[in-house]
């Protein structure tokens, strides 16, 4: 993996980003509007959350060179085996914030990781994919927003891992979701560095 192959996964999330950045129009991104469903959020929850199953996978493979998670015949794909490559080396990703404008505190889309194998929205993700009709509501604002912010902590981790820099700055910057992992612009630092480097 480079850098090159990491800034696809990157694209993608800010091509997701825009998608939020358009849905904000319409709804108020705001706790008060945590269980909204819509379908546009159930797109962007689907799309989000098979991004990180693909990205999980590579960054357990930096991680792991031995393993197999490329071969779909031999590892499942749960989040749960995710769960503990990613931790045999960075046992403090449950730290991970993400800042989003509306909320008056960080979310942690992986601080669910201490205590359990799969966190609430990736739950929320499952009902929503594999029962829609009775569990649609599962793709609300909360779930997305955590989904989101799950994506880009899982990305700066590889990127951080691969680009084995003293920062996570992938460029562009996102507009909508920060981090105090990331500069708003190139001309300047990130204010903190990722938990575990």
């Amino acid at each position: 993996m480079n850098i090159e192959e990491i800034q696809f996964h990157w694209r993608y999330f800010l091509s997701l980003e825009r998608d939020v950045e358009i849905l904000k129009n319409y709804i108020e991104i705001c706790d008060q509007n945590y269980s909204i469903h819509s379908m546009e959020l159930f797109k962007i929850l689907q799309l989000a959350c098979a991004e990180i199953d693909s990205a999980l996978r590579v960054l357990c493979k930096e991680i792991d060179p031995a393993t197999n998670y490329h071969d779909e015949t031999i590892f499942s794909g749960r989040i749960s085996d995710y769960k503990v490559t990613v931790y045999s080396r960075f046992p403090n990703i449950h730290k991970a914030e993400i800042l989003v404008p509306g909320f008056p505190a960080p979310l942690k889309p992986w601080d669910e990781w201490q205590t359990v194998n799969s966190p609430d929205w990736w739950v929320g993700y499952n009902r929503a994919k594999h029962y829609r009709h009775s569990c649609y509501c599962s793709a609300n604002l909360k779930n997305m927003l955590m989904a989101m912010s799950a994506l880009m902590v899982v990305i700066l981790y590889l990127y951080r891992l691969v680009a084995n820099s003293t920062k996570a700055n992938p460029s562009p910057a996102p507009k909508f979701f920060y981090s105090e992992y990331t500069s708003l612009n190139l001309v300047c630092a990130p204010n903190n560095e990722l938990p575990d480097f």
